[in-house]
């Protein structure tokens, strides 16, 4: 479910920004219709995203529900689209500043290595973090804490009941060019 969920909440957060509303967009339909791609098995962010190029539509959540269980694709459903997708952009390889940049504009799907988020639960996530990256967030933002600690804002897939309702706070400018768990290695949004 990765890649439908994660460029459904890039989808979502670009279209909100430009438009002022926020529509619930329908992961069911990236993961039924992007099955060839492995959507209901992780799959790759910028394969759903060129799936609702392809399509020019994406339907929401209330005309295609989410069931979790990929059955015959739908690509019937009315486009709750109010941009057009238009393209994938990438970030630079192991870029945090690219990465700030694009943050400032839009949610970013990036790939992280989550060896030591099992126990995350609030606060800013610091410490011996790996590079192999298996999963992937959506990054919705960054900051500073009140003690000048810098941290990205991620949105993971985990549900409200893990970490800050369903948010993580990562140490943001490490000294690491890859950034802290591998969060700048490997980054993609979708171009309205």
């Amino acid at each position: 479910m990765k890649s439908s969920w994660l460029t459904v909440a890039d989808i979502e957060g670009i279209i909100a920004i430009q438009s002022g509303n926020l529509n619930e967009l329908s992961e069911q339909h990236i993961l039924e219709c992007n099955y060839e791609h492995e959507g209901c098995k992780g799959g790759r962010q910028t394969n759903a995203i060129d799936l609702v190029i392809k399509n020019g539509d994406l339907a929401s959540e209330t005309d295609y529900p989410y069931t979790g269980i990929p059955t015959a694709c739908a690509n019937n459903k009315q486009s709750s689209l109010s941009s057009k997708i238009t393209g994938i952009g990438y970030i630079p390889y192991n870029n945090e500043t690219a990465l700030l940049e694009e943050v400032a504009n839009q949610p970013v799907s990036v790939d992280v290595d989550i060896t030591i988020w099992q126990f995350y639960r609030s606060g800013i996530l610091t410490g011996e973090c790996g590079t192999k990256l298996n999963h992937a967030v959506a990054v919705v933002g960054y900051g500073e804490s009140k003690d000048g600690v810098k941290f990205w804002l991620g949105k993971n897939s985990w549900g409200l009941g893990w970490g800050e309702d369903g948010y993580v706070s990562l140490h943001r400018s490490i000294d690491a060019k890859e950034g802290m768990c591998g969060i700048a290695k490997l980054g993609c949004y979708p171009i309205v």
